[in-house]
């Protein structure tokens, strides 16, 4: 199961998904996983009230977070910037419960064009590609939660369950093709939408993808001088390797897929 979001403004975009089981073969018996792993994250919400004061039920928007906004500190009080940005790093810092290789996220601009897609779009279908290649590789069927809010999603999901044009790491497929369908064929039939206020997943999807984007604009140079000065373009990298798909991009030392 893959729960997906996304961050962005006018110059930098940002799609991020991760994995998480459903179903395991356990000594040959199809056995469901999904609690084992709802509690893991329900717990890393447990943790973070213990150690910051941040309430377990309150909806985490990455954006407010990350200012010291949303009334956060015992769900009424704010959090100084600095505090905020503490409390950020440390739940990113404690995401050791996620499985190996989970996480994929991809970056991208206005000027991402990818198969004649554009945009945001463009980066969908890359993580869609990755996706599946993730699933390929490990034997598994696939099935993605987006955000509400982005029914153009679902449509774009659709039309890769039938054509979905990739490229070779090789540079091409043999007869000289640049690229080859490669359809979501191990997902299932359609995406699903969930609000973010009542899914833990969504939300940690939310708090990776803005981690990423800020990294961006720290490579770029456009954080706000109190964002550098608090090194939020660092948060990403405080996510444990191990849970980074480190082969979606052998460009990137944590697997960024860039476009």
């Amino acid at each position: 199961m893959y729960y997906v979001d996304e961050s962005m403004d006018s110059s930098a975009f940002v799609i991020s998904a991760f994995a998480v089981p459903f179903l395991r073969n356990v000594e040959g018996t199809w056995t469901i996983v999904w609690e084992d792993h709802f509690a893991n994250v329900r717990d890393w919400r447990r943790r973070a009230l213990a150690r910051d004061q941040l309430p377990v039920r309150k909806e985490l928007k990455a954006s407010k977070l990350a200012s010291g906004r949303g009334r956060y500190k015992l769900g009424k009080h704010q959090y100084t910037r600095a505090e905020a940005a503490g409390v950020y790093l440390r739940l990113l810092d404690d995401l050791g419960f996620l499985q190996d290789l989970s996480i994929i996220t991809v970056v991208g601009s206005p000027a991402s064009n990818l198969y004649g897609h554009s945009r945001l779009e463009a980066l969908v279908l890359a993580l869609l590609q990755r996706m599946r290649t993730a699933c390929d590789k490990a034997n598994r069927s696939g099935l993605v939660f987006f955000d509400q809010g982005h029914g153009e999603y679902r449509k774009l999901y659709r039309k890769a369950r039938v054509y979905l044009p990739t490229g070779s790491a090789l540079g091409g497929w043999a007869g000289g093709q640049m690229s080859k369908n490669l359809p979501l064929d191990n997902f299932a039939k359609d995406a699903n939408i969930k609000e973010s206020e009542h899914s833990f997943f969504i939300q940690l999807a939310d708090l990776i993808s803005y981690a990423a984007f800020l990294k961006i604009k720290s490579e770029r140079g456009n954080l706000t001088p109190w964002q550098a000065a608090l090194n939020l373009g660092g948060l990403y990298d405080v996510i444990p390797l191990r849970v980074l798909n480190t082969k979606a991009s052998g460009k990137d030392p944590r697997g960024i897929v860039r476009l």
